[in-house]
């Protein structure tokens, strides 16, 4: 057999499955937590509840990975330095906050640089470069370099790459490597993030490997990229930016996998986030301008991904009006906690045999997830709160009685941020276990959480958990909506009108006998995650559509992670220059060669033939064989200051492949 190993780490779950090439079916799944303080610990996790059988046959191992985002949501990088080849100073002050960027003096600025048109306007002070880079190296892990101009001719990036190595043999990456985006500031953001993975993604890859020979499986190991496609390692240990949205992106290939659809929207309903994408043609649709995530603004290429805070774990609760509320805060479920921690059922029936009024959820536990290194660091109650938790999970009112405040009081807030101590509440996951849907933890504890809720907002058990459901498919069925409508009827990112938000609630439950309003999409509906099962087809029949569901839906993000193709991409750009006459010249800006000519077929058969080499190369570096390259081209009518209206060529080449796996063309 001909086997390769999927691997996917959710922001919840870890899983694994065992997939067959040759049969092109899944033959083992696994699931383990994911560990965000070291990754490689829930994925090791989870290949050890895999039959070991398969091991030896395993070819190929592919894995998605939450690293980079998670690490663009909390910050956690190591030491990248940012080289900025021809910037304007003040231009960077004002505008390096709103893309992530840091203070000036932690870049190295350097004169210099190309014009627009690619043609050289003065050479950088390569003695003033090496000088500021050995004043920083000892503080510096990897360096990006970008130049202003640098997609219309990259020959100064590329020979301060060469430079930067050679004085300090550490990682180099150039902005032209990373994007095509003409927004300066986005490509530095780029730039400077991939800088500060490269460590954490080396450190991951080892890990995993480690992990991978321990259990004696010897294979080449490959990372999703945000856009579905496939990466070797070498090539994500250069471009580990490449991985942001990696996880979402393996759910759109592994739906497209177990289901055949070639146009459709996926729906990936995790622990955390329900995460919505959409397909045509096979392929998945791209965000325009580049990936957005927490303070970073980059121009790197992945799937246009909406994303809410609910999930199986998203915490059950009320506000203050006595409503409903689920997420997007997320916790432990109580039917988990329960099976690691027996204890607290008692709590559970003390409460539920109370019966007592709170303006807040009493139903909620804390317990210790990691005891922090330096104790004195935390204020006096904050202390007092780690040592009444070391006894065990209380809730809230056994803490503030520990602890001698009251649930109001309780500051917890920076202890659960730093991951220190974890919150247990009721969760969809509970619910499920009522109904039935999943039974993997304690249903008797998930049950007595339920009924507390549901006496708490004055609820028949059966009403109440009907509620619940009802909600979800609502948020579902907006997300769905407002992913469709984006930058149609609102500018793309921003939040619908109220009366449009109005009319979707009218639509959803149809509560009028003199009008009947439908929103409806001819796009099926692609549901992933454990428990997809259990909302989807309510969902489908709310907007008029048709639910698609496999039995391996719940793992379906690690079968894209070993079932992904590899894709690499060239484009050239060619621009006329021009003097008082008219058009001179055209100048080819590749991604690594400039090429000037007065003769425009010329300039075009430079161009084709650079892209395809360009795309080819790209896709040997990632692992591809039997690559075929596809060359397209196009024109652009755009405004300059001097002359009304130019054309610009551009020049696309696309070159898909086969995973490399020894003795086989899959």
């Amino acid at each position: 057999m001909k086997l390769g190993l999927g691997i996917d780490t959710g922001g919840t779950y870890t899983d694994a499955v065992i997939y067959d090439f040759e049969g092109k079916n899944v033959l083992a799944k696994a699931k383990a937590l994911t560990t965000k303080d070291n990754l490689a610990t829930g994925i090791i996790e989870s290949l050890r509840s895999l039959p070991e059988e398969y091991f030896r046959d395993i070819q190929l191992v592919s894995l998605s990975t939450t690293l980079a985002t998670n690490a663009c949501v909390e910050g956690k990088f190591s030491r990248g330095r940012l080289i900025l080849i021809g910037y304007d100073p003040e231009l960077l002050k004002k505008l390096r906050a709103k893309y992530g960027l840091p203070e000036t003096d932690e870049m190295i600025l350097i004169p210099g640089g190309h014009g627009q048109q690619g043609q050289v306007l003065s050479v950088p002070d390569w003695d003033l470069l090496k000088k500021r880079v050995e004043e920083a190296d000892a503080e510096t892990d990897a360096y990006g370099v970008v130049e202003y101009w640098g997609i219309r001719n990259a020959e100064f990036e590329l020979k301060a790459k060469k430079l930067i190595r050679q004085w300090t043999g550490k990682p180099v990456v150039c902005a032209h490597e990373l994007s095509s985006e003409i927004n300066s500031l986005r490509r530095a953001s780029t730039t400077l993030l991939n800088a500060g993975l490269i460590k954490l993604i080396d450190d991951l890859l080892d890990s995993v490997k480690k992990g991978m020979q321990e259990m004696g499986i010897s294979a080449p190991v490959m990372i999703v990229r945000g856009d579905g496609t496939m990466m070797s390692e070498s090539f994500a240990r250069e471009r580990p930016v490449e991985t942001l949205l990696s996880g979402p992106a393996a759910s759109v290939v592994g739906g497209m996998q177990l289901t055949g659809c070639k146009d459709a929207l996926i729906l990936d309903i995790g622990g955390t986030t329900s995460d919505l994408a959409l397909i045509r043609g096979g392929l998945t649709v791209l965000s325009e301008e580049g990936v957005d995530i927490g303070s970073w603004r980059t121009g790197t290429k992945a799937i246009k991904i909406r994303t809410i805070g609910l999930g199986g774990d998203s915490i059950i609760s009320f506000d203050m009006n006595e409503q409903l509320q689920i997420g997007p805060r997320k916790a432990a479920p109580l039917c988990w906690l329960a099976c690691h921690s027996p204890e607290i059922k008692k709590e559970l029936k003390r409460i539920h045999a109370e019966n007592k009024w709170h303006s807040i959820s009493l139903a909620e536990f804390l317990y210790i997830v990691s005891k922090p290194q330096n104790i004195e660091s935390f204020s006096r109650e904050e202390q007092d709160i780690l040592k009444a938790l070391e006894k065990g999970p209380l809730s809230l009112e056994q803490l503030a009685d520990e602890t001698q405040s009251s649930v109001f009081l309780l500051r917890t807030e920076r202890l659960e941020q730093r991951g220190i101590i974890a919150r247990s509440a009721l969760t969809p996951s509970d619910i499920m276990h009522v109904k039935g849907e999943f039974q993997a933890w304690d249903s008797e504890s998930a049950r007595l959480g339920t009924e507390i809720m549901a006496n708490r907002l004055h609820m028949p058990l059966d009403d109440f958990i009907s509620l619940v459901y009802t909600r979800i498919i609502q948020k579902l069925y907006n997300l769905i909506i407002e992913y469709l409508l984006d930058g149609r009827i609102s500018p793309s990112g921003s939040d619908l009108a109220p009366d449009t938000k109005k009319l979707m609630d009218t639509a959803f439950y149809n509560p009028y006998d003199d009008i009947d309003i439908k929103i409806s999409t001819p796009l099926p509906i692609i549901g992933i995650g454990a428990p997809a099962h259990i909302f989807l087809n309510r969902l489908a029949d709310a907007l008029g559509t048709s639910a698609q569901l496999n039995e391996y839906s719940g793992v379906a993000n690690a079968v894209g992670a070993v079932t992904g193709s590899i894709v690499g991409k060239e484009e050239v750009l060619i621009r006329p220059r021009y003097d008082r006459t008219g058009i001179v010249s055209y100048g080819c800006h590749g991604s690594f060669e400039y090429f000037e000519t007065e003769d425009y077929d010329e300039a075009l058969k430079w161009s084709k033939d650079m892209a395809a080499k360009g795309a080819r190369d790209q896709a040997e570096a990632m692992g591809a064989s039997n690559i075929t390259v596809e060359v397209k081209e196009y024109n652009n009518v755009y405004k300059d200051r001097r002359i009304e209206l130019l054309m610009e060529t551009v020049v696309t080449a696309r070159a898909v492949g086969n995973r490399t796996i020894v003795n086989m063309n899959v």
